[in-house]
C-alpha cells in the first residue's frame, strides 16, 4: 500500500503468477510472514510460521531472523517463493533490500543486504525473470526517496547487474514512481505500473499509466493510459499487474479498478476497463494485492472487509464468482499470496498484527477460512523466538518448503 495512505491510517489508527504446481493436499509447510517490530524498539525481522500437519506447532511461530535494523517498515516480500529459497524483501522507508536465506526454515538468516542500486533507491517489489535474477522497482534516485525512479536487475545473491531509469517521454518526470511489477514468462516482457508509496510530509501525486518494458534490453517499450471507467476514479493509481492463466495481463488500481492490457507483448499495448470492486475512495478502503489461483483473480477488498474472487475464465467478461467477508478481529485485508502446492491462500492487513489462511474451491472459486486455524496467527505477542520484544505488525507473506 502507498506510505501516503498507510501514514494517514496511522494518525487516525495510531507478480506475475508462476504457473502451479500439481495440488498437494498437505501443501507447504511453512508461512513466512515479513514483520515489524511495532514500537520500533527492537530488530524487525521474518517469521516462519509452522504449517506441517500433525505438528504439536502447527500455526504457531516456530523460527525468526532478525534483520539488525529497526523501524524499516518491512512492506512487498517476493509474491511466489523462490526456487532457491533464499527470499527478497523491502524494508521501504529505509531503502533497504534484505536476503533471507530460507533453505532450512527453521533457521531462517539474513544472507545479505543492500541499498542503493546503481543510482537508484528505495525499492518496492520483486520479480523473477526467466533467467532466475530479479527485477526490481525503485522509488528513488541518488539516495533519496523522490522521482524518478527506475528498475534493477539483480542477481540471485543480491549484485546489482544493471539499472535503468522508468523516465519515458510519455510521462512527466515527477510522476515516474515505479511500483510493481509482473514478469510474463517466455515472453521477455515486464509490466510495471506507476504509483507513488507517498511520504510523510510531502505532497502525493495521482498517476494512471502503466508502463511494458523489455526484460532483457532493460528499457521502457510502451506506456499505456488507465482511461475512466465511466463509473468512477477507478483509473487512478495503478497497483498490481498480475499475468492470468492464459497470459492475460491485468492491472488493478489502489482506487478499485481491474484493467485488462490488449495486446500488452505487442506493438500497440491498450488499457480496457473491466470490472470495479466495491470502494477504492478513502484511505481504509482502498483495494491492493491480488492474486490469481487458476481461473480465479481473487481481490483485497477492505471495504467489504474481505475478498472478492473474479472468474476470468474469459478475461474479457469477468464474473464474480464468490466474496468472502471477514470477522472484525481481521481488518484492512491488504496483501494476499497463494500456497501453489494447495488450495489455501494467506492475507494480512494492512500493517495490522494478524495472518488469516483462506481456502479457496479451485473448482468454484468459493472461499472459507481455513478450519484449522480459524483465529488465524496473532503477532500481537510480547515473545518470539529471538527474544521479548513485543508486538509485530506485519505485511508481506507467503507460503514456502
Amino acid at each position: 500500500m502507498r506510505l501516503s495512505l498507510w501514514a494517514a491510517g496511522l494518525a487516525v489508527l495510531a507478480g506475475c503468477a508462476s504457473a502451479p504446481e500439481a495440488p498437494d493436499a498437505k501443501g507447504s509447510n511453512f508461512l513466512f510472514v515479513w514483520s515489524a517490530d511495532k514500537d520500533k524498539a527492537h530488530s524487525d525481522f521474518l517469521s516462519v510460521v509452522d504449517l506441517r500437519e500433525g505438528s504439536a506447532t502447527y500455526g504457531d511461530v516456530v523460527a525468526t531472523a532478525p534483520i539488525g535494523a529497526t523501524g524499516t517498515m518491512p512492506h512487498h516480500v517476493e509474491y511466489e517463493f523462490p526456487a532457491g529459497g533464499v527470499l527478497f524483501g523491502d524494508g521501504f522507508t529505509a531503502g533497504l533490500t534484505s536476503l533471507i536465506d530460507l533453505r532450512d526454515p527453521l533457521k531462517p538468516k539474513v544472507a545479505s543486504q543492500l541499498k542503493e542500486m546503481g543510482a537508484f533507491a528505495f525499492p518496492h517489489s520483486y520479480a523473477r525473470l526467466d533467467n532466475g535474477n530479479v527485477m526490481v522497482t525503485l522509488q528513488g534516485h541518488d539516495g533519496k526517496y523522490g522521482a524518478p525512479g527506475g528498475l534493477a536487475e539483480l542477481s540471485p545473491d543480491g549484485k546489482v547487474l544493471r539499472t535503468a531509469s522508468a523516465k519515458s517521454a510519455d510521462t512527466p518526470d515527477d510522476l515516474v514512481w515505479p511500483y510493481s511489477l509482473a514478469v510474463a514468462p517466455g515472453k521477455d516482457r515486464a509490466v510495471v505500473t506507476l504509483a507513488e508509496m507517498g511520504w510523510p510530509g510531502q505532497d502525493y501525486k495521482p498517476t494512471n499509466q502503466v508502463q511494458v518494458w523489455s526484460a532483457s534490453q532493460m528499457k521502457v517499450l510502451a506506456t499505456v493510459n488507465l482511461p475512466p471507467s465511466g463509473q468512477g476514479e477507478h483509473h487512478v493509481d495503478p497497483a498490481e499487474p498480475r499475468v492470468l492463466a492464459d497470459g492475460t495481463v491485468y492491472v488493478g488500481t489502489f482506487s478499485c479498478g481491474v484493467y485488462r492490457i490488449d495486446d500488452a507483448f505487442g506493438a500497440a499495448p491498450k488499457a480496457v476497463f473491466v470490472h470495479a470492486f466495491p470502494g477504492g475512495k478513502g484511505v481504509h478502503d482502498v483495494c491492493a494485492v491480488p492474486v490469481v489461483v487458476g481461473n480465479y483473480y481473487v481481490q483485497t477488498v477492505p471495504e467489504i472487509n474481505g475478498l472478492i474472487a473474479l472468474d476470468v475464465s474469459d478475461p474479457k467478461k469477468p464474473v464474480e464468482a464468490s466474496r468472502i467477508v471477514f470477522d472484525q478481529r481481521f481488518h484492512m485485508a491488504h496483501w494476499i499470496s497463494a500456497d501453489r502446492k494447495s488450495d489455501r491462500m494467506v492475507v494480512t492487513g494492512n500493517d495490522q498484527s494478524w495472518a488469516l489462511v483462506v481456502k479457496i474451491d479451485p473448482a468454484t472459486g468459493a472461499m472459507k477460512v481455513d478450519e484449522t486455524l480459524p483465529d488465524g496467527i496473532n503477532f500481537d505477542r510480547a515473545s518470539w523466538p529471538h527474544g521479548e520484544t513485543g508486538p509485530a505488525r506485519v505485511h508481506g507473506a507467503l507460503f514456502g518448503q
